[in-house]
């Protein structure tokens, strides 16, 4: 599996703009009402069984394009990091944070809104239809958006967004003894059965100041259209860049008619699933540029735009299966996101009591697998929110580097002694 653990970003900032952020938080308005989604089960979300009515709103193009650029951004920032073999659920993410913004007050929640790019109140009804459209599905194609919220049990969770969280997200709350060793596990069994068992474990431990997570899972499977049966598997060398030629299973089709582009910088084919929906997307930069700098600057729009049927095409990829975990602190902060993890974030919307909250942790774990059948995948992002160790208006000094000393006379201002410690041994 490959892990990442990226060091916190403390960002210097001026003293006056930090008191301003700390004080514009205010206590989020009430996301507008919704009608609840129909109660299910683990199973029914992963093998949907009827088709939603048509007459469902899709979210507006606003939404999607929001989400775009937000998969897009984040995707950047994962790949500066330079890790191998990166893969990532924008999707997912955008869930769980957009679960964690409804919660958010003041200036908080105005920097959610801008990441996110959308109203977080307007937004939770619209990611509800489309997390009903994403579900209502055809052929074999499996795919289940699913969310939870766990409670420690010395807490409440504020009622408004208890409702919010079932109504927008279909996530229940539990309340549970964050210091046994069995609501790890509990968390885990949850996660695994809705990912079918692709993402076993997300957590390790919940920290001693941690009292909520908020969790996001994503699950797909589908098979590949009919015109790629029977696909072959074969061995065949795979060049990566820098190194030496490796042998890896591929995967080849016949020559069947394929919508692709082949440009002076790229060359790319949607392989279709057999529910007519949805696709898997592969684009190559051609020699002479590196893929971190391609992806770096891609338009996936423009790639989707450019691609034409063309018959007489045939592919070959690598056999996959890719597990990646990583963390997501410093990558929001760079992405505009800070005051949730500092000292100033206002959560004042997720409890009933006062304690001063933020977040502690977004993990993200994906998994996928592409083989002669077609394609399973799945993802869960977990947002941890902590109680402050320090309340906002208790002041901790801790002189342990040199410093200077002095006896005075209070009433005339005179000191008795004066002196510096370099070193107190």
């Amino acid at each position: 599996m490959k892990k990442r653990s990226i060091a916190l970003f403390v960002a210097a900032a001026m003293l006056t703009v930090t008191l301003a952020a700390c004080a514009g938080n205010a206590v989020q308005p009430e996301p507008p009402p919704v009608e609840p989604p129909p109660e299910t089960q683990p199973s029914a979300l992963t093998c949907p069984a009827d088709r939603a009515d048509n007459s469902m709103p899709n979210p507006p193009a606003d939404t999607h394009e929001a989400i775009l650029r937000f998969s897009q951004v984040l995707f950047r920032e994962v790949l500066a990091e330079g890790e191998d073999n990166p893969v990532i659920s924008p999707l997912s993410a955008y869930y769980a944070l957009a679960m964690v913004a409804l919660g958010a007050g003041g200036e908080t929640r105005v920097e959610f809104e801008a990441v996110l790019g959308r109203d977080p109140a307007v937004l939770a009804a619209e990611l509800l239809h489309l997390s009903r459209a994403l579900m209502d599905t055809a052929g074999s194609t499996k795919l289940s958006v699913a969310g939870s919220v766990w409670m420690a049990e010395e807490f409440t969770i504020a009622p408004v967004f208890a409702e919010a969280m079932t109504n927008y997200f279909n996530a229940p709350a539990y309340t549970r003894d964050f210091g046994a060793s069995g609501t790890v596990e509990e968390i885990n069994a949850w996660v695994a059965e809705r990912t079918e068992g692709l993402i076993e474990k997300l957590i390790e431990s919940i920290s001693r100041d941690e009292i909520m997570l908020l969790i996001n899972t994503l699950y797909f499977s589908a098979k590949w259209a009919d015109a790629f049966n029977p696909m072959t598997e074969a061995s065949r060398a795979f060049r990566p860049a820098g190194s030496a030629s490796v042998e890896v299973p591929f995967l080849s089709t016949g020559v069947h008619s394929f919508s692709v582009a082949v440009t002076c910088n790229y060359e790319a084919i949607m392989l279709p699933y057999d529910d007519d929906r949805l696709g898997f997307l592969l684009v190559r930069p051609l020699e002479g540029m590196s893929v971190r700098d391609f992806a770096e600057g891609m338009d996936l729009g423009a790639i989707i735009a450019g691609l034409e049927m063309k018959e007489d095409v045939q592919v070959h990829m690598p056999k996959l299966d890719m597990e990646f975990e990583f963390l997501l602190n410093d990558l929001l902060k760079t992405m505009g996101l800070s005051l949730a993890f500092g000292d100033c974030a206002d959560f004042s919307g997720l409890v009933e009591e006062d304690d001063p909250l933020r977040i502690s942790t977004v993990l993200q774990k994906v998994r996928i697998l592409v083989d002669e059948e077609g394609t399973e995948a799945a993802a869960a992002t977990v947002v941890g929110i902590e109680r402050m160790s320090i309340p906002l208006n208790q002041i901790e000094l801790i002189f342990d580097t040199p410093y200077v000393y002095v006896i005075l006379d209070l009433e005339t201002g005179i000191p008795l002694f004066l002196g510096v410690l370099d070193n107190p041994v």
